[in-house]
């Protein structure tokens, strides 16, 4: 029943990895100071993409054992990988790299000099995504680690259900194929921004859950999905 459950989720993932393949550079590049901001963005948008995806993976394994608390952190770095692939692609919205932009990049980068520099926190980069004109606040939802927080905790005493952690994991996979969208966007690869976005639509036609996860209605009671929900003890 478990995989049956997650069929649709590896699926999505199966198919972010494919058009990820598409946008990797033939030779592997590192992210060095040396290059212009437009190619170190597009590096850096890629290595978190990839860690993004391998998070989904692990989320997968953990499951699949019956080991569903230990998914939130896992889940809440998905978060902030999302933010960041956000906040990476503003410039290539407005066409402004921002002093943040670069000093994000530096860092990144790890440049001899990166440790000059503040780190960027994550209220600067949430800041800046909600300020932004041209990105669609309706489809890029923030803080989607702030669901898995609440939706993975126990409530009353009940353990974490696996029935939650999965439908959360499809969400997160989901969010994958938008962030897939703007890290081609920024290689400006017009037929994988057609072929992510085509996907979606479909997704949108075949299962709307995935693009309607409500964590509020996970406070008191999970849907019904007719079959015994499972649990794994919250450690």
């Amino acid at each position: 029943m478990y995989d049956t459950e997650m069929k649709l989720n590896h699926q999505i993932v199966q198919f972010v990895e494919t058009q990820l393949h598409e946008l990797l550079p033939p030779h592997s590049e590192e992210v060095l100071a040396g290059k212009n901001n437009e190619q170190n963005m597009h590096a850096v948008m890629l290595s978190i993409l990839v860690q993004y995806l391998s998070g989904l993976k692990a989320i997968n394994c953990l499951l699949s054992k019956g080991f569903v608390s230990q998914t939130r952190g896992i889940f809440q770095t998905l978060g902030d990988d999302y933010e960041d692939i956000i906040f990476l692609s503003l410039p290539s919205q407005d066409g402004q790299v921002t002093p943040l932009h670069q000093e994000y990049l530096k860092s990144a980068a790890g440049d001899e000099c990166h440790g000059c520099y503040s780190p960027v926190s994550r209220c600067e980069i949430r800041n800046m995504i909600k300020q932004a004109k041209n990105i669609n606040h309706n489809v890029f939802q923030l803080y989607p680690k702030k669901q898995a927080l609440q939706v993975l905790r126990p409530h009353g005493g009940k353990p974490c259900s696996v029935d939650v952690a999965i439908d959360l994991h499809r969400h997160f996979a989901y969010k994958a194929i938008l962030l897939a969208v703007l890290t081609a966007k920024v290689a400006d690869n017009v037929e994988i921004m057609r072929a992510c976005l085509n996907y979606r639509a479909h997704l949108e036609m075949i299962d709307p859950r995935a693009v309607e996860f409500t964590p509020a209605a996970y406070t008191h009671h999970h849907r019904e999905i007719g079959v015994t929900p499972r649990y794994a003890a919250a450690r």
